[in-house]
C-alpha cells in the first residue's frame, strides 16, 4: 500500500495515491487499534482474580472479534 502510492507521490499525482490505495483505510485503522487494544486487555485481565486459562480465553476472544472487526472492514471496503 505505501510503495504503491510513494510511486504515484514522486511520479506527482498525490490524489492518483489516495484513490489507488485509500479505500483500504478503515482497514487499517481497525487493524491498528486491534494491536493496542489487545495488549490492554491481557494487562488489564492480569488484574483480575481470574485463573490463566480463562485470561487466555477473553483475549482469544476478543483477537478473534478483532479479526471479524477487519474482515468487515475490509469487505466495506472492497465491495463500496
Amino acid at each position: 500500500m505505501i510503495a504503491r502510492g510513494v510511486i504515484d507521490v514522486n511520479s506527482g499525482d498525490q490524489q492518483q495515491a489516495y484513490e489507488d490505495v485509500g479505500f483500504l483505510k478503515p482497514v487499517h485503522g481497525v487493524s491498528l487499534h486491534g494491536l493496542l487494544v489487545l495488549p490492554a486487555v491481557a494487562w488489564l485481565l492480569s488484574h483480575t482474580g481470574w485463573d490463566e486459562a480463562r485470561r487466555t480465553r477473553v483475549v482469544a476472544f476478543t483477537a478473534a472479534g478483532y479479526g471479524l472487526a477487519i474482515a468487515i472492514a475490509l469487505a466495506y471496503c472492497l465491495l463500496r
